[in-house]
């Protein structure tokens, strides 16, 4: 039986939970067959608490990304085929929704990450992307 690719969407926030399901996903990956998508989500609230920030704190957040994003590809394994991407909004829901219009096969994140005061506020993304997930769901410790 001949094996289909499939897209593993790996969350990323610049926490080393974050960085260990990158890790993971090398691990379960096939490189002639699947990509991966890091996908960071910029969500203000964690940033710069539950207020909206003003347009000057935007390029601090932007640069953030980047450099949450960059140092994420770089544990990526070379054989894999990957892009990065970057939304802005709430970061529980973008990841259900961009996985679902994606049509990924599987999420892979880590179980607590870098949004500590959300968690205290608004309830764990992890909880939320498991019960709104379209696909598969593997939470890396």
């Amino acid at each position: 039986m001949e094996k289909r690719s499939n897209l593993i969407l790996v969350a990323v926030d610049g926490s080393e939970q974050s960085y260990k399901a990158v890790q993971e996903a090398n691990k379960i990956a096939c490189p002639e067959l699947d990509r991966l998508i890091l996908l960071m989500v910029k969500d203000m609230r964690r940033f710069y608490g539950i207020s909206n920030a003003g347009a000057e704190e935007i390029p601090a957040l932007d640069r953030i990304a980047k450099r949450s994003l960059l140092e994420a590809a770089r544990l990526v394994n070379p054989e894999i085929t990957f892009t990065t991407k970057d939304l802005t909004g709430n970061a529980k829901r973008k990841l259900v929704d961009f996985a679902r219009e994606e049509k990924a096969d599987l999420i892979v994140m880590g179980a607590t990450g870098a949004d500590f005061f959300e968690h205290l506020l608004l309830g764990s993304a992890t909880h939320y992307v498991i019960d709104h997930a379209p696909c598969d769901v593997l939470i890396v410790r």
